[in-house]
């Protein structure tokens, strides 16, 4: 399965201003999902995370394990584990570096 396009495709139409990072991964049955919206994000955009994730989980083998995690933090550091499985970074971010 390749990840990244899947979660590309699932991102078409999703992805609001609020929207800072999102990092997937895919890993022996485990699927880690985290995204991080700015601190004016409105519960709509947190929902548009969420249809983002299943869209992705649709696409993954039965029985896999979710690890999601959906926040507002305008605050915290975009880059996580050095950027690894980095899957969206908002225009402008890359300053904060």
């Amino acid at each position: 399965m390749n990840i990244e396009r899947t979660v590309q495709v699932a991102l078409l139409g999703e992805v609001p201003s609020t929207l800072r990072f999102l990092y997937v991964s895919l890993n022996d049955k485990r699927l880690s999902f985290h995204a991080v919206f700015s601190d004016d994000a409105i519960e709509d955009h947190l929902e548009s995370a969420s249809c983002v994730l299943t869209e992705v989980v649709a696409a993954c083998p039965m029985g896999i394990e979710v690890c999601e995690s959906i926040e507002i933090d305008g605050d915290r550091p975009w880059k996580i584990n050095g950027g690894e499985n980095l899957m969206y970074l908002r225009y402008g971010e890359l300053e904060n570096a």
